[in-house]
């Protein structure tokens, strides 16, 4: 359908549908320098992509820990290689690993960061992680251009979580904040090729499966060339 990958519905498919998510409207003050400002931008009435988009993606407004306003599809992911996180100060030993990953795969993937794969950690709980906790968490980790935190208005960040399928069928599970920390989700939105690890794994799995979709790109920065990719996996404790 519509050149829509095998591997790309299996992936999505997994995840639990969502109807009737709602085009969000308002002010747009306040975005990032650049960004694109417009609504909802579809890939075509009726593709593939964008049932992926509207069911899974939800353009809800999001803060970053500087306070710039963003909207999730079409400012951080369309036709991007993105890697999203959950974190949350209800789950701070949990939330500490993830980021402690990001921050490693932050040093792996060394320039790719913000060029051409983007690092994106959510709040779970974002009525306690408000833009000055996140901005605290990126300074504790080194988060450089291309790693934002992101928070917003409960409602919004849990339509996201559900679209995203960070849920368990287990209520008790499910309501855990450490259930969604525990997951990663990366993808390749232009192509429509989604996967998932956990989180909590080792960054050396996590890197694997990353340049798996997103493949080795230009050498780490301070890597002496050739950059061995087996090697710096290696290295990546």
């Amino acid at each position: 359908m519509d050149g829509v990958t095998r591997r790309g519905w299996m992936a999505m498919a997994a995840l639990p549908m969502l109807a009737g998510l709602a085009a969000y409207a308002g002010s747009e003050e306040g975005l990032l320098p650049g960004v694109d400002r417009s609504r909802f931008a579809a890939a075509g009435p009726g593709t593939a992509r964008e049932q992926l988009q509207r069911a899974h993606l939800p353009n809800v407004p999001l803060v970053t820990q500087d306070g710039a306003r963003v909207r999730f599809y079409d400012d951080l992911v369309r036709d991007r290689k993105v890697v999203l996180t959950f974190v949350s100060s209800d789950a701070v030993g949990p939330s500490t690993t993830v980021a402690g990953n990001l921050a490693k795969l932050q040093r792996f993937f060394g320039a790719r960061v913000g060029r051409d794969m983007f690092l994106y950690s959510i709040s779970r709980t974002p009525e306690r992680d408000p833009p000055a906790v996140l901005r605290e968490w990126a300074r504790q980790n080194a988060a450089g251009p291309g790693w934002t935190f992101l928070t917003g208005e409960p409602a919004d960040v849990e339509q996201l979580r559900r679209g995203l399928g960070f849920v368990s069928p287990d209520p008790a599970e499910d309501a855990d904040p450490a259930f969604a920390v525990g997951q990663l989700r990366h993808g390749v939105e232009a192509e429509m090729r989604w996967g998932h690890c956990q989180a909590l794994a080792s960054p050396r799995v996590i890197a694997h499966a990353l340049l798996l979709d997103f493949g080795q790109g230009a050498a780490a920065p301070n890597a002496a060339p050739p950059w061995n990719c087996s090697l710096a996996l290696a290295e990546l404790a």
